[in-house]
């Protein structure tokens, strides 16, 4: 990732709390500096946690890379809460990636880990046909 990033640009990773600083870990061997919480997903839905019962929330984190990232970032009216009911195991809710699409505007954009295709972005993973080789 830190090879095929551009030299100023945002990434958006997800995380639960359990694997937080593991995720935060990731983000700085990336090359890219933690800023704040992107979106939090609301599943809905409750379950047992490692300590205390887990609301079913999902953080995507934001980071970036580079000088004047803020100016990147074409509208700023986008919310950060979405609500929507889990479906399939680790499918995340395309609205996320409709909501970093209008934050960000039109600029190239991949999908690391994809499961599947989506207009406007390339994608990598095992699951998809990929844009790009790693």
């Amino acid at each position: 990732v830190k090879d095929i990033s551009a030299e100023n640009c945002i990434l958006f990773i997800w995380t639960t709390d359990y694997h937080l600083e593991r995720c935060l870990e990731v983000i700085k061997a990336w090359g890219f500096q933690y800023k704040t919480v992107g979106f939090v997903w609301n599943k809905k839905t409750c379950f047992m946690g490692a300590y205390t019962m887990k609301s079913g929330i999902e953080l995507c984190l934001l980071a970036t890379k580079g000088k004047d990232i803020h100016k990147l970032v074409k509208k700023h009216n986008i919310k950060s809460l979405i609500e929507e009911k889990r479906t399939e195991h680790s499918k995340k809710p395309d609205e996320v990636r409709e909501n970093i699409a209008k934050l960000m505007g039109d600029l190239p954009r991949i999908e690391l880990f994809a499961r599947q295709k989506t207009e406007g972005w390339d994608a990598w993973g095992n699951e998809v046909k990929s844009d790009i080789a790693l």
